[in-house]
């Protein structure tokens, strides 16, 4: 019974293992798979891989089911004990976890929506612009909302989640510290434009600190000058404003009836700032005083900012913020309609994954049919 407990426990070990290294390699393996180096795999819906965690509560459910069956059956007759070893042996106990298993995992990437290349599809759109300024600061490479990931790390996803909503809305992208640069001026290439927000790092600015207004001249000088062209920008910091006060900007936002969205990213109670990103072992900044600086979100100037340019503002603590009042927000802004334009979209792939989670699902309830008894 021990050796049954213990090679159930192996299969499941070795199987997960084995599951996520091929997982991982298809990911990282994709951008060789085509000449195109706009052509990426991504999720449109990454949020939904968090419901991965399910797997370990249906292996320690599964495993526990094994180990009563299997206690039951040390203290039965041996008429029983023949019956229940016959159809309960550690491979079919595998086979019904591993059947269910895979039934979940690939139903929850299907939800996750994996996307890799890119077609062209020719329509109208509705057409505006919009800018984004991402805070590069040294204080976005916190790690105050997950210990894993640091403020600019879930801002880039926030943004990426961002483009994949968007559908022929013109994009452009600034970063900022003391000093503002324009990363990529507006277009409509989705694509490279992911590929530009995912090598944003803190280091592209030498000149730090955290100037707001300076971001938000240079997110104004990259509209064009259509005004029939609806404009937007959004702001995405964690509040620290070092510099000059941005009323005078603000003032012309509204007048040019530009609408602004801050995106706050950070906690109210903060966290140390790495002295280097990649090198931990470094430690974190001090002050002149040689005490470690502590960087906390600063929702009261994020809400006053929208305030002033009448737009919204929106905070998040969480790892995967919620977009949907900025997505809502950009759906209503009148469009501009352009006729025969031709853009690109991703290609979702969803259809494998469903696939085999149906195949899967059709294995698991199967098995008794076949002699194999399922767990109970």
């Amino acid at each position: 019974m021990t050796y049954q407990m213990k090679r159930f426990i192996t299969l499941i070990v070795v199987w997960e293992v084995l599951f996520w290294l091929i997982f991982g390699a298809i990911i990282n393996s994709s951008k060789l798979l085509t000449k195109d180096a706009h052509s990426f795999f991504s999720f449109q819906e990454p949020h939904q891989l968090q419901w991965l965690w399910l797997i370990l509560p249906i292996a320690l459910i599964f495993l526990y089911n094994s180990y009563k069956t299997t206690q039951i059956t040390l203290f039965s007759g041996s008429k029983v004990k023949s019956t229940i070893l016959k159809t309960n042996s550690s491979t079919k106990s595998f086979l019904s976890y591993f059947f269910f298993r895979n039934a979940l995992v690939f139903l929850i990437i299907a939800l996750a929506q994996p996307a890799f290349g890119k077609k062209k599809v020719a329509g109208t759109i509705q057409s505006m612009e919009l800018v984004i300024c991402l805070d590069v600061s040294n204080s976005m490479n916190t790690k105050d909302i997950d210990r894993n990931y640091s403020r600019l790390a879930i801002a880039k996803r926030s943004i990426n989640e961002l483009i994949n909503k968007l559908s022929g809305e013109k994009i452009g992208i600034s970063i900022f510290a003391n000093d503002a640069f324009t990363q990529l001026p507006l277009t409509l290439d989705y694509y490279g434009a992911k590929l530009f927000v995912n090598e944003i790092e803190t280091n592209m600015m030498t000149n730090q600190g955290t100037n707001i207004k300076s971001a938000l001249e240079n997110a104004y000088s990259m509209f064009t000058e259509n005004d029939k062209m609806s404009k937007a920008v959004v702001l995405i910091t964690d509040g620290e404003n070092h510099e000059t006060d941005p009323s005078s900007i603000l003032k012309q936002y509204q007048e040019k009836n530009i609408q602004l969205a801050v995106l706050g990213i950070g906690t109210r109670t903060g966290g140390l700032v790495p002295e280097d990103p990649e090198r931990p072992e470094k430690g974190f900044k001090k002050d002149a005083m040689g005490v470690s600086v502590q960087s906390k979100l600063n929702p009261q100037f994020i809400q006053q900012l929208a305030s002033q340019a009448g737009g919204i503002a929106m905070i998040s603590e969480n790892a995967y913020p919620d977009l949907k009042k900025l997505l809502k927000q950009i759906a209503q802004m009148q469009r501009v309609q352009t006729n025969g334009m031709d853009f690109e979209v991703e290609e979702q792939r969803y259809q494998l994954p469903l696939a085999l989670a149906i195949l899967s699902f059709m294995c698991f309830y199967l098995l008794p049919f076949f002699g194999l008894k399922r767990i109970k």
